[in-house]
């Protein structure tokens, strides 16, 4: 009787999946588009930018002093 039980429910589970395979996404219906003169074009506008006068940085020098101290030494490069 359980073996009988089990072979329809074998046959019934092989006849289910043999239906169709199934699928994991949404049944996706008909896509919508918007016209092409709807859509905008993007701008891109490059900018640049005139630095005037001088550019400087500054300089650190770290070295020891005649004590064993450190001396920093700082002075601006400017090109």
């Amino acid at each position: 009787m359980r073996a009988t039980v089990l072979g329809i429910a074998a046959v019934l589970g092989a006849t289910l999946a043999a239906a169709g395979p199934a699928a994991a996404l949404p049944v996706a219906g008909p896509q919508i588009l918007a016209p092409e003169a709807a859509i905008d074009q993007a701008q891109y506008v490059s900018r640049r930018v005139v630095r005037r006068g001088p550019r400087c940085t500054t300089v650190v020098t770290k070295r020891r002093g005649p004590f064993g101290r450190v001396v920093v030494n700082r002075t601006r490069r400017c090109f």
